[in-house]
């Protein structure tokens, strides 16, 4: 039995042998060097690897702990002894999978000539990568060249509020009046967010992508945000302009208590006029960096309306956590149409009196509170219920 159970044991171990990608044991790990600015890789490591007469293959693994902008160069002196052109390294990438099947976005398979050089930059979330390089199969000059392959990878570690985050049920959840980060990648093309309010709250959406290569490196489209109910109904659609750095903001918007999703398409905007309702393809891949903000201002309420001697009104209402000031608004006219005035306050101000009313008359009053957003916009909360007071003083 027990020989049985270990001859078992053998086969097994011996079929997964078969199963399991014969250049994942290969593959040799190179290290990343960590840079504080993608823009400067001056001093930059690279690992040297001998190339031999024949046809030839090789796979390389690197791996990143965090979220990167990162840099892979290739040196090559693989070559006929003739002729420079001849014999080369003609496949050249970066793949998220050891069997080399899946290149990353942003990436393309180049050659690399003799004495030469060739960089990539990428966007690539934490995890493990290869690069695959080999000479062209069955190369007519494969047996005459030979050299070395030196190889760098550099990456821009970032810290992000989300990543990974590429679809509704990966959310991250985040809490409003704080800015936050996602990240669009190679890997991820999308970066969903979510967060809760509780009563009835005005918000504003500033966002802006940022990538320090700029679009000399990664090309750039609008990028399209979409926010949504927490029943997928949509309430506010927008796009970020197609240049790195440029803000956004969305209209104000009315939210109730409850959920709320954010969806930030890195390869999709809303720009066809006859259908302005749809996410459609760029055929841009834009990356980079996402800063959000949503900046929310609650809704207060009219806590005490009196009366004072003097033809005068004393309005007392709730205070507004983070509120830069009050507008209060009072009129005859209960629709808050016509004969109108207004009158502000400070944040720290939750008192106020209004002067110069007619005695006899009824007067309606109403407060909202507001605040200034990231780009300096005001956002103003909704106006609390009015309430009336009549001047017999």
């Amino acid at each position: 039995m027990k020989k049985m159970k270990t001859y078992i044991l053998g086969m097994v171990l011996a079929f997964a042998m078969i199963l399991l990608p014969q250049n994942v044991s290969a593959a040799t790990q190179i290290p990343v060097t960590a840079v504080e600015d993608i823009t400067d890789v001056m001093a930059v490591g690279s690992t040297n690897i001998k190339v031999p007469t024949g046809e030839y293959s090789n796979v390389v693994q690197f791996s990143l702990n965090k979220p990167s902008y990162v840099y892979v160069s290739a040196y090559s002196t693989v070559m006929h002894e003739d002729y420079d052109s001849l014999g080369a390294i003609e496949e050249f990438a970066v793949y998220s999978d050891a069997n080399c099947s899946n290149l990353v976005t942003g990436d393309e398979v180049t050659v690399v000539w003799g004495n030469e050089r060739k960089s990539k930059y990428l966007c690539l979330d934490a995890g493990n990568y290869w690069i695959c390089f080999a000479k062209t199969k069955n190369g007519s000059y494969n047996d005459d060249s030979y050299g070395e392959f030196r190889l760098s990878v550099a990456a821009q570690y970032l810290n992000v509020t989300g990543t990974k985050n590429g679809s509704w049920g990966r959310a991250k959840q985040i809490t409003t009046d704080k800015k936050v980060t996602g990240f669009l990648s190679s890997n991820t093309r999308k970066s969903w967010f979510k967060f809760k309010v509780s009563g009835d709250t005005t918000a504003r959406l500033n966002l802006s992508l940022e990538n320090p290569l700029g679009e000399s490196v990664f090309e750039s489209s609008k990028t399209g945000v979409t926010l949504y109910r927490s029943n997928h109904n949509v309430l506010e659609r927008m796009n970020i302009a197609e240049n790195y750095y440029s803000s956004a903001c969305s209209k104000e918007v009315t939210l109730k208590s409850g959920t709320y999703y954010i969806e930030i398409a890195g390869s999709e905007a809303y720009k066809d006029s006859w259908d302005p309702t749809k996410l459609k393809k760029t055929g841009v891949n834009n990356m980079g960096v996402v800063n959000l903000k949503i900046t929310t201002v609650k809704k207060t309420k009219i806590s005490k309306l009196s009366n004072v001697k003097g033809k005068k009104a004393q309005v007392t209402y709730n205070k507004v956590s983070n509120a830069k000031g009050y507008e209060i608004q009072y009129s005859t006219d209960k629709k808050f149409k016509k004969g109108v005035k207004v009158k502000k306050a400070n944040a720290k101000t939750t008192k106020v009196t209004l002067t110069k009313l007619t005695k006899g008359k009824k007067y309606y009053v109403r407060v909202r509170a507001y605040r200034v957003d990231e780009d300096d916009n005001r956002v103003n909360g909704s106006w609390s219920e009015a309430k009336s007071v009549k001047i017999t003083k």
